[in-house]
């Protein structure tokens, strides 16, 4: 999603501004995209949580289209669909990166979202060089991200060891006939109610309880995705607008900007 991600430094950013994110327009290819456990009581209400394979591990993920390379909840405009923005879109254009020749992650802003200014904007940095309020609670974003993504792969590692990430027999009703969505991956529930009292403690204790319950009742939300895809299809009234779009969705309260 990052174009172009260069550290943060005093020596490149000094004089640099942030401006605020006009549009979501960034994300509307994103189709699926990482999520952390600490938000998905707010995704919940939003979109399925589901899983999905990142090397040779899952992760936790929100799915926003049943389609690739597209993003339902992104209207022509730009506007966000829903009652949740997932954390990893309101980071930007900021995101931690790791050194390719080791060492510490650092903060990293991509040069290319258009958002780091010369002229307009807020300041990254003080008169005297220090990090402005601007960058501090950027990094302190994005930190708090990088804790909770720790503990959420050790929440999803333990549904792993326990077998209960199994793949998703999605299909999509396609022109020519239901075609299997590929990638997705799901709790299996009937494993999950017959795991030994042991094996349940071990998953409570690695947290992984919330997000395998939270992912079950989320599916629901595929009801969600398929009104979207209905409204935003050739053969809907064109030219809607985003509070048509919007209808589409059950709203469950104002933009959450917390975790």
């Amino acid at each position: 999603m990052l174009k172009n991600p260069v550290p943060v430094s005093q020596a490149t950013h000094r004089y640099k501004r942030l401006l605020p994110i006009p549009s979501y327009a960034f994300a509307r290819n994103q189709a699926i995209v990482p999520l952390l456990g600490a938000e998905i009581a707010q995704a919940i209400h939003n979109f399925p949580i589901v899983f999905a394979k990142h090397g040779e591990a899952f992760a936790l993920m929100g799915l926003l289209s049943l389609r690739p390379e597209s993003n339902l909840f992104v209207t022509p405009d730009g506007k966000w669909l829903g009652s949740y923005i997932p954390a990893c879109l309101r980071q930007y254009p900021f995101a931690i990166g790791l050194p390719a020749e080791g060492g510490e992650p650092v903060l990293c802003a991509d040069e290319g979202s258009g958002l780091i200014s010369d002229t307009d904007g807020q300041p990254l940095f003080e008169v005297d060089g220090n990090p402005s309020e601007t960058l501090r609670k950027a990094m302190e974003f994005v930190s708090e991200m990088e804790r909770n993504r720790a503990i959420t792969i050790r929440a999803v590692n333990a549904l792993t060891q326990h077998s209960l990430i199994v793949p998703w027999e999605l299909k999509l009703q396609g022109p020519s006939g239901p075609q299997q969505v590929e990638g997705l991956f799901r709790v299996d529930e009937v494993a999950l109610n017959a795991l030994s009292s042991e094996a349940f403690l071990e998953l409570r204790a690695a947290g992984a309880l919330p997000l395998a319950y939270a992912h079950l009742l989320s599916l629901n939300c595929i009801e969600v995705l398929s009104r979207l895809m209905a409204a935003q299809s050739p053969a809907a009234q064109p030219g809607q607008s985003s509070s048509t779009l919007a209808s589409a969705i059950d709203r469950n309260g104002d933009l959450v900007f917390n975790f």
